[in-house]
Protein backbone atom coordinates (compact mmCIF):
# COMPACT_ATOMS: atom_id res chain seq x y z
CA UNK A 1 0.00 0.00 0.00
CA UNK A 2 2.85 2.31 0.13
CA UNK A 3 4.17 2.05 -2.90
CA UNK A 4 1.01 2.65 -4.47
CA UNK A 5 -0.18 5.57 -1.96
CA UNK A 6 -3.50 4.08 -1.68
CA UNK A 7 -4.90 4.52 1.66
CA UNK A 8 -6.11 1.39 3.26
CA UNK A 9 -9.20 2.76 5.10
CA UNK A 10 -10.93 5.44 2.55
CA UNK A 11 -8.66 3.92 -0.69
CA UNK A 12 -7.97 7.41 -1.46
CA UNK A 13 -4.43 7.77 -3.23
CA UNK A 14 -2.26 10.59 -2.23
CA UNK A 15 0.12 11.46 0.36
CA UNK A 16 -0.06 8.64 3.32
CA UNK A 17 0.90 8.20 6.68
CA UNK A 18 0.70 5.04 9.07
CA UNK A 19 -1.46 4.73 12.22
CA UNK A 20 0.29 2.23 14.46
CA UNK A 21 -0.35 0.53 18.11
CA UNK A 22 2.09 -0.71 20.54
CA UNK A 23 -0.27 -4.12 20.68
CA UNK A 24 -2.82 -6.04 18.72
CA UNK A 25 -4.54 -6.18 22.15
CA UNK A 26 -5.32 -2.62 21.82
CA UNK A 27 -7.79 -2.87 18.77
CA UNK A 28 -10.44 -4.67 21.08
CA UNK A 29 -12.17 -7.46 20.97
CA UNK A 30 -14.09 -8.74 18.17
CA UNK A 31 -18.07 -7.99 17.82
CA UNK A 32 -20.18 -4.74 16.80
CA UNK A 33 -18.49 -2.18 19.38
CA UNK A 34 -14.84 -3.35 17.07
CA UNK A 35 -14.35 -0.38 14.59
CA UNK A 36 -13.75 -1.69 11.42
CA UNK A 37 -10.10 -0.74 11.18
CA UNK A 38 -9.39 -2.52 14.26
CA UNK A 39 -11.08 -5.19 13.28
CA UNK A 40 -8.69 -5.23 9.57
CA UNK A 41 -6.00 -5.18 11.33
CA UNK A 42 -6.48 -7.58 13.91
CA UNK A 43 -7.48 -10.00 10.76
CA UNK A 44 -4.26 -9.06 9.17
CA UNK A 45 -2.56 -9.29 11.96
CA UNK A 46 -0.68 -6.30 11.71
CA UNK A 47 -0.34 -3.12 13.97
CA UNK A 48 0.21 -0.62 11.34
CA UNK A 49 -2.32 0.78 8.83
CA UNK A 50 -1.38 2.86 6.23
CA UNK A 51 -3.99 5.80 5.98
CA UNK A 52 -4.39 9.69 4.79
CA UNK A 53 -3.93 12.48 7.26
CA UNK A 54 -8.14 12.73 7.51
CA UNK A 55 -8.05 9.20 8.80
CA UNK A 56 -5.66 9.32 10.63
CA UNK A 57 -7.01 12.12 12.34
CA UNK A 58 -10.31 10.48 12.83
CA UNK A 59 -9.08 7.37 14.20
CA UNK A 60 -6.95 9.26 17.13
CA UNK A 61 -10.63 11.30 18.03
CA UNK A 62 -12.50 7.60 17.84
CA UNK A 63 -10.87 5.23 20.47
CA UNK A 64 -11.13 2.09 21.22
CA UNK A 65 -13.02 1.44 24.17
CA UNK A 66 -13.16 -2.33 24.91
CA UNK A 67 -9.98 -2.88 24.57
CA UNK A 68 -8.44 -5.27 26.76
Amino acid sequence: MLHSERVERCEETGPVVVHHVAKLTRLGQPGPDQPTRAAVMASKRRKTLVVCRPCHDSIHATHVTNAT
